[in-house]
């Protein structure tokens, strides 16, 4: 008796007491639940004079010595067991409902354990039916009775239990008909009279539940279901006409009742939706019946902010999932003979047309709306991907006219929340409603795969709806009238990746109405629907140049607007795409640029993205005006660099404009090259040079010119040193700096080579006193580009060494913390997995201690965080593979063999998330493909007792390395190997041996 007091104080504590010591109390009382002692305790703690966390925690603890434990309880002791469960549940039938809850899923574990018995769910049924539960209402019992055998079936997943699972499922199958034939006639008998009592209410809610969780059971078809389908409607129907309701809303019972109904309709729908082709008639029979009840609850419910959204949501579930999973059955109505198949057919369009067209804005008036896109996209998929012939043809245009209309519905589903209706808005519901309408945006190319062409025309009625409607409200120029010309303009961009590139007049039409609006007369989202539409057809101007300066002009309008960063993008693609057309407007339009980056009211991102249309710009301009630009839109950049280096300002304010300026001249860098090949041409043709301005050789001897960003370097070098000394320190600054030579390396390549040493000093002084990932993904680059170019080599060389020596110094700086360089390491052995795998004779020639290169890989290749763990197995695996054709690489091999081997092992045994362990296959492979004698050996590491870990049988390791050094080239077999050989090592699944 003392310890069930502890334990009663102790629950008490836990829920009274502050978290720490919460935390402490919950440990212990895990430790007492789990006890043998718990089997007794817990009914002690289930009297009514104990307060309900007591008796909670009593009800818990029996759960968990149920679902876990029933091997400690004797054969003897069942029949005790089943009689106090009875009696407590007696005892707690009217509550409270939380012991109550408990106690029914543990008589439901207990039928679980007693299946080998095959009456025992009759017996358990018989007594709740008969009332033989002592002074409980018949209405309680039959409550109770549905609670416990609706959790059978799920308890089924969890419980241990001694009765293999095979004859568990068997018996399930067994009984499945009888609690389903129990649970629908108690539910049609409730149904068929005119009034159910309030009372019984719960009792039906836990009947309907119970059909969707038996109904992955019992083997019966389909059509053999329709009595329960039939059922079920009825609730439903029941729950909704039931009588008038004042406010249109229902009781919670009611609306629960009903929820409940049309889960179980979904989970008995989708548990057949696997075997489609047996039951196309069943189906077609079973969608009449769901439009018949559920389509006029629809109708009745087809208004803005409706008390019953919910409901209605999951009826249009309903509908999706049966479409889901019987979708070829119902689509043969778009073209049939049977009147009764095209019914079904016609009639869940026309219902989805109005889900589609849901009245109010999405989702803080309607939720149902984003439901049917799905469908639109099933429909032309399933048209589509016919067979070509007269049917496809036939159902082709039997749609046609289904999209068209849902094209103009989605336009006005798509409208922007207005300024008028924005307190009804919050953050969670603009983000729902960018994802909606992202989603018509993909609906509309279904739309567009479907309608080819006359997508445009739908498109073009559209628009000029919008127009008329916008010129009927212009007497109110501050309204909400711009939305749906908004839409529409969004309609057009949604689907400008599939419009062909030719001079189509809709386009031609939507550009002239772009070019008119007034814009400052309304909200300016429409301006930036209109830039980002204009930037979506980019690669339609660059097969229609004529139109280029209606875009040109619009978008450089956008530059100056709170828009700019739409009018950025648009001109990032358009001088992307357009790259030969733009020449004949590439000086005014760098103009505008210079005039919008000196105004300096950009934002600093639309600022560093405007640069990369200066750098497409420039690139197909005379050289002279190259260099005249770039004196003028280049050189305010490094005027502030030089400032803040002559100034030794390294404030935060000094801090951001550097890396503003450093990550502008980045971008320019990214884009601005003389050398580009011009769309639509090989750029060597002196007439195509000419038309574009590019510097031409007139012959082979006349020297190429200087590329543009070689000449910026060569001014400015000294002034990146002396920026990069100033800011050594900061890793952002660095970084940034780092990044825009990397830029420069990347455009100029080859012709980096003048600047190499100083580019190499520069990067030398970074690597040696903060070397940033940058910095070593730049060093890379440039050993990989210039290793084997003997002038450079000394240079290069020395370079190698001191990203080799930084790098070492730091993982042994860090030996027992690597996860704190772990950025470094992922970086460092990218670079040398590229080495590895491009110029291997390196590590050969240069002074580089291989063998510590290796050891430190199997130590990186352990760590828990998976990007180094990857890029030090790549490298591991590169060299490897390359290790035979260079000694000094193949000694390291041989040495550190079975040591690869034995982190390797570490990590499957349980270093590594199993979910990642299949990329050790790759060094197993390695080291079997170049070293097989050797491999052999090596694996005999497996015969070390417990290693990797105390789970795996010396037979199971026998076995894995059998197979394994069997395997040479096929990585999918191996790496099937390591999976469930690290699955045995972890305890987690039976090794099958095979």
């Amino acid at each position: 008796m003392d310890e069930v007091q502890t334990i009663e104080s102790a629950v008490l504590s836990f829920y009274r007491g502050d978290s720490e010591q919460q935390k402490e109390t919950h440990k212990w009382l895990q430790q007492v639940q789990n006890s043998p002692q718990a089997w007794s305790f817990c009914w002690d703690l289930m009297q009514l004079n104990k307060s309900s966390e007591v008796q909670f925690f009593g009800s818990i603890t029996l759960n968990s010595k149920l679902r876990n434990d029933w091997a400690e309880l004797p054969k003897e002791s069942h029949h005790e067991l089943k009689q106090k469960l009875l009696e407590t549940i007696v005892v707690f039938g009217n509550g409270p409902k939380i012991v109550l809850n408990r106690l029914c899923i543990s008589l439901g574990l207990f039928i679980v354990h007693m299946l080998q018995h095959p009456t025992v769910i009759e017996e358990v049924t018989s007594m709740f039916l008969n009332e033989q539960l002592g002074n409980l209402t018949r209405v309680t019992q039959i409550e109770i009775l549905m609670a416990v055998l609706e959790g059978i079936p799920e308890e089924v997943k969890t419980v241990r239990t001694a009765i293999p699972r095979a004859m568990v499922c068997e018996e399930l199958n067994r009984n499945a008909e009888f609690v389903m034939q129990t649970v629908v006639t108690y539910l049609k008998e409730k149904l068929s009279r005119n009034t159910i009592e309030p009372q019984d209410m719960n009792g039906m809610i836990n009947a309907a539940k119970c059909t969707g969780s038996w109904v992955l059971h019992g083997n019966v078809r389909l059509d053999e279901r329709e009595t329960m389908i039939q059922t079920l409607l009825q609730a439903i129907h029941y729950c909704y006409w039931k009588e008038p309701k004042d406010d249109g809303c229902l009781m919670p019972e009611e609306n629960e009742l009903a929820e409940t109904a049309l889960k179980s309709l979904a989970s008995i729908i989708s548990s057949y939706a696997t075997q489609n082709p047996k039951y196309s008639v069943t189906i077609i029979h079973l969608m009449k019946m769901f439009l018949d009840v559920l389509v006029p609850i629809l109708d009745a419910e087809y208004k803005e902010c409706n008390d019953n959204e919910n409901l209605a949501l999951m009826m249009y579930g309903l509908f999706i999932a049966t479409l889901e999973g019987f979708a070829s059955a119902i689509f043969d109505g778009i073209a049939t003979e049977s009147e009764e198949v095209a019914s079904v057919y016609t009639r869940t369009v026309d219902m989805l047309i109005k889900c589609t067209d849901k009245p109010g804005t999405y989702p803080v008036d309607e939720m149902c709306s984003t439901y049917a896109l799905e469908f639109w996209y099933m429909l032309q998929e399933e048209v589509l991907s016919m067979d070509t012939g007269e049917h496809r043809n036939r159902c082709h245009d039997a749609i046609r006219p289904v999209y068209a209309h849902v094209v103009k519905v989605l336009v006005r589903k798509s409208q922007l929340p207005t300024d008028s209706s924005m307190h009804k808005w919050n953050d969670d519901d603009l983000e729902a409603f960018r994802c909606y309408r992202q989603d018509i945006g993909d609906t509309l190319l279904s739309c567009h795969d479907v309608l080819g062409n006359m997508m445009l025309d739908v498109l073009s009625e559209a628009l000029d709806e919008s127009i008329m409607y916008l010129s009927y409200e212009q007497h109110q120029p501050t309204t909400d009238s711009w939305t749906l010309l908004e839409a529409t303009i969004h309609a057009f961009c949604s689907i400008a990746q599939k419009v062909e590139l030719m001079e189509h007049p809709q386009i031609v039409k939507l550009l002239k109405v772009l070019n008119e609006i007034p814009y400052e007369k309304y909200h300016d989202k429409l301006l930036g629907m209109a830039l980002e539409t204009v930037g979506a057809y980019s690669e339609w101007f660059g097969e229609n140049p004529k139109y280029l300066p209606s875009a040109i002009t619009l978008l450089v309008k956008g530059l100056s607007s709170t828009k700019a960063s739409q009018a950025t993008l648009g001109l990032k693609d358009l001088t992307s795409e357009c790259h030969k057309e733009v020449v004949p407007y590439a000086l005014p339009l760098l103009d505008a640029c210079r005039t919008v980056l000196q105004d300096g009211q950009m934002k600093n991102p639309e600022m560093i993205r405007l640069m990369y249309t200066v750098g497409n710009i420039l690139s197909v301009i005379s050289y002279e005006n190259i260099i005249i630009y770039l004196d003028a839109m280049v050189s305010p950049c490094f005027e502030e660099l030089g400032i803040y280096v002559q100034n030794n300002d390294i404030s935060e304010q000094a801090k951001a404009r550097v890396v503003l300026r450093l990550e502008m001249i980045s971008k320019l860098f990214s884009s601005l090259n003389i050398n580009k090949t011009p769309p639509g041409g090989d750029g060597t043709d002196d007439k195509d040079g000419q038309k574009l301005g590019l510097p031409v050789r007139t012959s082979p001897a006349e020297p190429r010119p200087v590329q543009p960003i070689l000449l910026i370097l060569q001014k400015t070098m000294g002034l990146l040193k002396s920026l990069c000394t100033l800011w050594i320190h900061d890793e952002t600054v660095i970084d940034t700096l780092c990044k825009a030579l990397q830029q420069a390396l990347t455009t100029l390549m080859d012709d980096m080579k003048p600047l190499l040493n100083e580019m190499c000093c520069l990067v030398l002084s970074i690597v040696n006193t903060n070397c940033v990932v940058s910095a070593a993904d730049i060093a890379g680059n440039i050993i990989l580009m210039f290793y084997n170019d003997q002038e450079c080599r000394p240079l290069i060389v020395q370079l190698f060494t001191a990203i080799m020596d930084y790098n070492f110094s730091q993982m042994q700086a860090n030996l027992d913390k690597l996860s704190r360089i772990a950025d470094l390491i992922e970086t460092f052995y990218a670079f040398n997995a590229r080495i590895s795998k491009k110029i291997p004779i390196c590590y050969s020639e240069v002074q580089i201690d291989c063998m510590q290169l290796v050891d430190y890989a199997t130590k990186c290749m352990m760590l828990p965080e998976m990007p180094p763990m990857k890029k030090s197995v790549a490298f591991l695996t590169t060299f490897i593979k390359e290790s035979p054709k260079h000694p000094i690489m193949g000694n390291v091999v041989l040495a550190q063999g079975e040591n690869i081997l034995r982190s390797t092992f570490l990590c499957i045994g349980g270093l590594t998330l199993r979910a990642q362990v299949e990329v050790f296959a790759e060094i197993f492979l390695a080291l079997n493909s170049r070293y097989p004698t050797e491999f052999v050996q090596w694996m005999k590491l497996l015969e070390i007792p417990n290693f990797p870990t105390a789970f795996v049988s010396a037979g199971e390791k026998e076995q894995f390395m059998r197979k394994v050094i069997k395997e040479r080239v096929n990585k999918r077999l191996v790496q099937e190997h390591v999976r469930k050989f690290a699955a045995v090592c972890r305890n987690i699944v039976e090794y099958d041996g095979k």
